[in-house]
């Protein structure tokens, strides 16, 4: 196996007869982990080289220095380490432009959010409660999360098919992660040695960044495949019991006319006989359908199970096609299918194999 396919299945392979990651993605989790370690020792040296420079114009001039630097080595941590592990199986990644921005918006905004409380040093009063402390972090989270997740989602243009979902994944993840991040950083107090308080920085950070690596490790198979949502529901749909989910929703899987690669995810259906009826969603803008044509061997997720089977699509002077279109329909009454609308039939079949590699994960 080559290091890009050993790399690629380290940030996020699935196994052969799984919907949802069946490993964590070591690496990704790890190299997250040792940013944030990284990171978190660096702010709080920086905390503790600021504390007695607080107050007067020069000292806290440079309390703030000390701090946005601190801010700099923790941005510039995540940024580089995730850029690294991302352009191994992303050739197409602009690794520099990713690092950059995720320096800027993490670096400088740990630093912002750090500064007042660093800068106000210790009035002697008394330390707001955890229950307040801890949501205000996760809100915080969810913030920098988001416009972190913005500007590297910028970055991924071109790298991946659907980078404005790392958005979402930074939003999610960041929000507990910062909650842990906001518990590890109020704990120590002031008569802790510099050995404890960057001891306690170190298990922080680790910890901050398996949580920051486990929740986008989620997502990063989403950017160039099937959404987290529709990995879900291929999870539900494998389990024995789906319940009621299996009575209007299968999985497919399509392989790539060009590419070889295979795509599972889940579509809305309706039966015809023996056979299954799909129709492609805004047809334009999806292109699994156009992998199609008379008879083309597919996989179908019912009753619990993968079995083969074979499509068909059919167009509007296509023999079948009128009756496909009115079964499905006729499950589906509020819907408005346009005159020209392609549909897909789907006809199980033993005698089609099921072989060839799976590709849920693009990355």
């Amino acid at each position: 196996m080559s290091r890009t396919a050993r790399t690629r299945t380290r940030l996020g392979a699935t196994s052969r007869g799984s919907e949802a990651p069946t490993a964590v993605p070591v690496g990704w989790v790890a190299g997250c982990a040792t940013a944030e370690a990284v990171g978190m020792t660096a702010a709080a040296l920086a905390a503790r080289a600021a504390d007695p420079l607080s107050g007067g114009v020069v000292g806290s001039s440079l309390a703030l220095a000390f701090i946005v630097l601190g801010g700099l080595v923790e941005g510039t941590a995540l940024g580089v380490i995730q850029a690294v592990l991302l352009g191994r199986v992303l050739p197409r990644l602009r690794r520099r432009r990713y690092a950059a921005v995720t320096v800027l918006v993490a670096g400088l905004g740990w630093a912002a959010a750090s500064a007042p409380g660093a800068l106000a040093g210790d009035s002697g009063g008394e330390s707001p409660s955890l229950l307040l402390v801890l949501p205000g972090a996760a809100a915080l989270g969810v913030l920098m999360g988001a416009l972190l997740g913005a500007a590297q989602a910028w970055s991924l243009r071109g790298a991946v098919s659907h980078p404005w979902r790392w958005l979402t994944a930074n939003a999610v993840a960041w929000a507990p992660a910062m909650a842990v991040i906001f518990l590890g950083a109020t704990t120590p107090g002031a008569s802790w040695p510099l050995q404890a308080v960057l001891g306690l920085a170190v298990l922080t950070g680790v910890i901050a960044g398996a949580v920051l690596g486990l929740v986008t490790s989620w997502f990063l198979p989403s950017l160039g495949g099937t959404s987290v949502t529709g990995r879900v529901v291929l999870w539900r749909l494998a389990r024995p019991r789906p319940g009621r989910l299996a009575d209007r929703v299968v999985g497919l899987e399509v392989r790539g006319r060009r590419t070889g690669r295979r795509y599972r995810f889940p579509v809305e259906y309706a039966v015809d006989g023996d056979a299954l009826v799909v129709v492609p969603g805004h047809p334009q803008a999806k292109t699994w359908w156009r992998n199609l044509g008379s008879g083309t061997p597919v996989a179908v997720l019912r009753s619990g199970a993968w079995s083969p089977a074979e499509a068909s699509v059919l167009r509007p002077a296509d023999a079948g096609y009128e009756t496909a279109r009115a079964t499905y329909l006729l499950g589906h009454r509020r819907l408005r299918l346009p005159d020209d609308q392609p549909v897909v039939r789907v006809v199980p079949s033993a005698a089609v194999g099921n072989g060839g590699e799976r590709n849920d994960v693009v990355l």
